[in-house]
C-alpha cells in the first residue's frame, strides 16, 4: 500500500494506525526486519512512531534509536540480497544437474517419489488424459495449418483446462519471441531446458514486481532428452511458421483507419479487430471472442457506421462550450490538489536527504578525531550514500504535473472544423488528404466502447477532451493543438442499430 511516496505493507500500516489511537507508548518487535527490510520504509515507520511518542524496542537490542534502525534496515536489505544470490546460485546448480529450478511447465508433473526438482512427462493415468497429449495435439494442429486462435477456440469448446486454469488464448500458445515462452515456443518440449530467461525487479514507484528479459549470454541451457514431448524436427518446423525476426510493429505502424486501436468490447473490455469485408465495408468483431471464444459478444459491426456515430457525438460535445469550461475547472482543481501532495512529498524526501548528509558529515568528523576506525566509518558512510541514492530515485519517481490550462474558443472551433471535414468526406481510412484532421480527432478519443443491446448497439466514447485547451502561460499568437490531457467523463451518442 502506498503511503505518500513510501510503500508500506498493509499489515504494518494497519499497526501504525492502531498505535496512533491506542495510547500505547512502546512497540516491541522480535527483530527490526519483522517491520521492514527497506531503509526508506524504516525511516517512515520510525518518524511515525516518534510523532506519536511511541518508543521502538526489539528483543535483541532493547530500545532502538533512529540511527540504529536505519543501519539495521540496511543490514537486513543486504542479507536479503545475499540470500537471493545464494538461492539463484543453488538454482544454477539444479539446472546443471538436469533438474528443474523453477515452476512446473505445462505438460509435466512431479513424480510421486523422487528428489526435489525432478519432473516427468504427464502422460495421464489411464483414465484422465495427460497434459502431454494436449501439447502434442497443439503442435500437430499447428503443422496441419490451424491458427493458434483456432486451436485455442477448439480447446475451450472441449473444456480442456488451460495452464492458468482460465481460458486458452492464442497468446498461451504463441508466448513471447524474446522470452521464448508459450507452448509453441518453449524449447523444453523438444528436450532443452532454459533457465534465467527473465529477472524480477520491484518498481519503487508502485511496489509491483516487473519481469525483464535477460541477455542471451545470461541464459543457461541444458539438454534433457528424457523430457522431450515432441520431436525436435517437429518443434523446428513449428518455429519456422512464426514471422521472421524484425522490429516490433508498434515502433513503425501507423494508424490506417480513423479509430484504429481504440475500439473496445463492452462485454469483456477486450479490443476489437477486423473480421472481414462485406461489399467493401469493413466489419469489426471482439478479439477475445475471435481468439478464445470466451466472450459472449459474437456480433460484427460495420466500421463506417461506428465512425459516423462517433463523429456525430464529438460534434455535439464540441458545441457545449459551457460544459467544457466546467470540465477544465474541475481538472484545474484536481491538479492543484495533486500539486500540493507532490510538493509535500518532495519536501519530506529533501529533508530526509539533508539529514543523511548531516550524518555523513558527523561520521567524517568522528573518523578524523579517531572516534571511529576506517573500516567502520567506511561501512556506515557507504550505507548512508546508498540511502541517499534510493531517496533520490523516489524523488525522481514522484509524478510530474501538467500545466494549469484554460479553454480557448479558437481551439474548440478548429477541432470542430476537423470533425466536420472528416464527416463530410465519409472517410474511414486515413489518407494524405485527411491525415491532419484524422490525427487531431484521434487526440480527442481514448476509447470507443461498443456494447450490443436487445435493440441496436450502445456506443460510449471515452475522450481526452483536454486536448482542446492550451497552457495558460504559453505565449503564442495562435492557439496550438494538443499538449494538455484532461480525462473526460465519457460521451454516449444516441444508440443506433449498427
Amino acid at each position: 500500500m502506498r503511503c505518500g511516496s513510501i510503500l508500506i505493507l498493509p499489515g504494518i500500516l494497519s499497526l501504525l494506525q492502531e498505535l496512533a489511537s491506542s495510547g500505547i507508548k512502546i512497540l516491541i518487535v522480535d527483530h527490526l526486519d519483522r517491520l521492514t527490510r527497506d531503509e526508506g520504509d524504516m525511516s517512515f515507520i520510525f518518524k511515525t512512531l516518534t510523532f506519536h511518542q511511541i518508543e521502538l524496542h526489539s528483543v535483541a537490542q532493547g530500545k532502538v534509536e533512529r540511527n540504529t534502525a536505519a543501519i539495521m534496515a540496511i543490514v537486513s536489505r543486504n542479507q536479503l540480497e545475499s540470500t537471493a544470490y545464494a538461492v539463484k546460485r543453488g538454482q544454477h546448480g539444479q539446472i546443471r544437474a538436469g533438474k528443474s529450478a523453477g515452476g512446473k511447465p505445462y505438460g509435466y508433473k512431479k513424480p510421486i517419489t523422487g528428489q526435489s526438482g525432478e519432473l516427468i512427462i504427464d502422460e495421464g493415468d489411464g483414465i484422465l488424459m495427460g497434459e502431454a497429449a494436449v501439447v502434442r495435439r497443439i503442435y500437430a494442429e499447428r503443422i496441419d495449418g490451424r491458427s493458434p486462435r483456432e486451436i485455442a477456440g477448439r480447446l475451450n469448446a472441449e473444456k480442456i483446462p488451460a495452464p492458468s486454469g482460465d481460458k486458452w488464448n492464442s497468446s498461451t500458445l504463441n508466448g513471447s519471441r524474446k522470452r521464448r515462452n508459450g507452448i509453441l515456443r518453449n524449447p523444453i518440449y523438444k528436450g532443452i531446458r532454459e533457465w534465467n530467461r527473465v529477472t524480477m525487479v520491484r518498481d519503487p514507484s508502485s511496489g509491483k514486481r516487473v519481469s525483464r528479459s535477460n541477455k542471451i549470454a545470461d541464459i543457461v541451457t541444458h539438454e534433457v532428452p528424457e523430457l522431450a514431448i515432441v520431436d525436435a524436427n517437429l518443434f523446428d518446423r513449428v518455429q519456422s511458421l512464426f514471422p521472421t525476426d524484425r522490429e516490433h510493429p508498434s515502433t513503425y505502424r501507423r494508424a490506417k483507419t480513423l479509430f484504429s486501436g481504440m475500439l473496445r468490447c463492452g462485454c469483456c473490455n477486450g479490443g476489437m479487430s477486423m473480421k472481414d469485408q462485406s461489399s467493401g465495408r469493413i466489419r469489426m468483431q471482439c478479439s477475445t471472442m475471435k481468439e478464445s471464444r470466451s466472450c459472449v459478444n459474437s456480433s460484427a459491426y460495420y466500421l463506417d457506421e461506428i465512425v459516423e456515430t462517433t463523429l456525430a457525438g464529438l460534434k455535439d460535445q464540441l458545441s457545449q462550450t459551457k460544459a467544457l469550461a466546467e470540465m477544465i475547472k474541475g481538472y484545474n482543481s484536481e491538479r492543484s490538489r495533486l500539486a500540493g501532495e507532490t510538493i509535500e512529498q518532495t519536501r519530506i524526501v529533501d529533508k530526509q536527504i539533508a539529514e543523511l548528509k548531516q550524518r555523513e558529515t558527523r561520521l567524517w568528523a568522528d573518523y578524523e578525531k579517531g572516534v571511529l576506525d576506517g573500516v567502520l566509518a567506511n561501512e556506515r558512510i557507504l550505507g548512508i550514500r546508498n540511502e541517499i541514492g534510493d531517496l533520490g530515485e523516489k524523488k525522481r519517481a514522484l509524478p510530474s504535473l501538467p500545466e494549469t490550462v484554460v479553454l480557448h474558443p479558437s481551439s474548440v472551433k478548429k477541432f470542430a472544423v476537423f470533425v466536420d471535414d472528416m464527416a463530410s468526406m465519409y472517410a474511414v481510412q486515413i489518407t494524405d488528404e485527411n491525415r491532419e484532421a484524422a490525427m487531431a480527432i484521434r487526440k480527442l478519443v481514448d476509447a470507443i466502447i461498443i456494447t450490443p443491446q436487445e435493440f441496436g448497439t450502445h456506443i460510449e466514447i471515452k475522450g481526452l477532451i483536454g486536448l482542446l485547451v492550451e497552457a495558460a502561460n504559453r505565449a503564442s499568437h495562435a492557439p496550438k493543438l494538443g499538449g494538455i490531457v484532461v480525462a473526460g467523463e465519457g460521451l454516449e451518442p444516441p444508440t443506433r442499430g449498427l
